[in-house]
Formats: structure tokens, C-alpha cells, sequence
């Protein structure tokens, strides 16, 4: 069914840059290369390499963490961490995945309109993964937590194993930590839950990526831990997509 753009979220590494955005393409493609021989009436082709690029544009901010400077720091780097969801507000929901050199970035000014910024994410290695949330943008403190189960339906395969994006766009109190795992079962009540990975314990604002080729059974999802004093917090996303 139709679905309102509202809900957007776009994040860059450690950056949550929806509130500066109004538009967001993204474009995978994938190389069809001729093998049409003689006597053949239609030509044939066969898939090739994999590609994919997203484009985003909205309002300028030159403020020392806003998207000008984010953009403009990251501008030609060999590896920026993307996660787009149309809906980022719901575990389960879809997600884009993306390592990108980030290729774009203008700005344009008018005497009538807002100073408005572009940007371009070319995919640096394995275009673009089509995938779900496994935490929509969620804050917390103190304590562990298991996620929401993902199930991935009866029969799905992962023949490739997957890609998963941690991006922590917010960290508080005194020596904060967040370690953060994701899980795989062949039941929805994880009684004898694998580890799919487990990333670098997070102590500030940070992105990590973790791809790896394993057996991935029917049911995702993640589960972590934030210790610290002095109240801890962290504002996280984690995506996810399988191969």
C-alpha cells in the first residue's frame, strides 16, 4: 500500500542527518551484458556487477555538527556507513544499507530561497543491501535489553550470510558503554539463540559495520547492554540485511 515519505531516516556514520534532509533517491542497478551470438533473432543478456547510489538534498547548516560540516568532512572519504528507512520509527521496517564514498556535495544559494546542500553516496563495495531494522532510532539507559524478533519467514535462506550497520548518534554519562549483539534461532522464544556477531563495545558516538558468511536460521534480532555511571544513555540504530 502506499506509503507517506514523512517517516524518513537517513544516517550517516554517527550522524542522524533526517532533520536537515527533505529528499532522499536512492538508485541499485545491475549490469546486463550482452551475450547475443549469431543466429539468434533477439539479443540475450546475462547479469553482471551490481551497483548503487543515493542522493539527498535539503537545507544548509553551517554550525559546527551540522550537515554542511558532516558532509564537507566526509566529502571523498574511502568509507561512509549509510542507513535509509522509510519508516524509522518501527523495528522490522525497511532499510537501505550502504558503505559509500561520499562522491557529491554542493550548495546552492538563491535570493529568494534557502541555501540548500546536495550530496552523493556512490557504493564503495556491494552496492546497496536491501534489509529491515532491527532497532528503529532508540534511546536508553542503564540495563540489558533483547530486541524485537524478526522473523524471516519459514524457509527464508541467507546463502551469503548478511551485512549489519550499528550507528550510535548519541552517548552520555560517566564512562558509558554499550555492547551490543545480534542473535539467530530457530524459534521465536531464542531458547538456544547463536551469536551472528557481536561489534566493538561502543563508549562514544560511532558507526560499525559487520558482514560476515554464516548460517542464519529463521528468527533475527539483537540484544545489548548499557553500563556506565552517572546515568548512562546511548541513541543507536541497527540494520540488517542478509545475502
Amino acid at each position: 500500500m502506499p506509503r507517506h515519505g514523512k517517516n524518513t531516516v537517513f544516517l550517516h556514520d554517527q550522524y542522524n542527518l533526517t532533520s536537515s534532509l527533505d529528499s532522499v533517491s536512492i538508485d541499485r542497478s545491475i549490469a546486463a551484458l550482452d551475450t547475443t551470438v549469431f543466429g539468434l533473432d533477439s539479443r540475450t543478456y546475462t547479469p553482471g556487477q551490481k551497483d548503487g547510489t543515493i542522493s539527498v538534498e535539503g537545507f544548509a547548516d553551517p554550525a559546527a555538527t551540522g550537515i554542511d560540516t558532516i558532509l564537507s568532512n566526509s566529502f571523498g572519504g574511502a568509507s561512509t556507513l549509510v542507513t535509509m528507512t522509510t519508516n524509522g520509527t518501527a523495528a522490522g521496517s525497511n532499510a537501505y544499507l550502504m558503505d559509500a564514498i561520499e562522491n557529491q556535495y554542493a550548495t546552492s544559494s538563491s535570493v529568494s530561497e534557502l541555501v540548500r546542500i546536495t550530496g552523493e553516496y556512490q557504493a564503495a563495495q556491494d552496492s546497496i543491501d536491501a534489509g529491515v531494522l532491527l532497532i528503529p532510532i532508540t534511546t536508553a539507559g542503564s540495563g540489558g535489553v533483547d530486541g524485537a524478533t524478526h522473523d524471516r519467514g519459514a524457509g527464508a535462506t541467507a546463502p551469503n550470510g548478511f551485512v549489519a550497520l550499528f550507528h550510535v548518534t548519541a552517548a552520555s554519562g560517566t564512562d558509558p558503554t554499550l555492547d551490543m549483539t545480534i542473535q539467530t534461532d530457530d524459534n521465536s522464544g531464542f531458547t538456544s539463540p547463536t551469536a551472528l556477531t557481536t561489534f566493538t563495545t561502543a563508549t562514544a558516538t560511532s558507526a560499525q559495520r559487520s558482514e560476515i558468511n554464516v548460517t542464519i536460521e529463521r528468527y533475527v534480532r539483537v540484544t545489548y547492554t548499557i553500563g556506565g555511571t552517572d546515568t548512562p544513555s546511548f541513541t543507536f540504530v541497527v540494520s540488517f540485511a542478509t545475502r
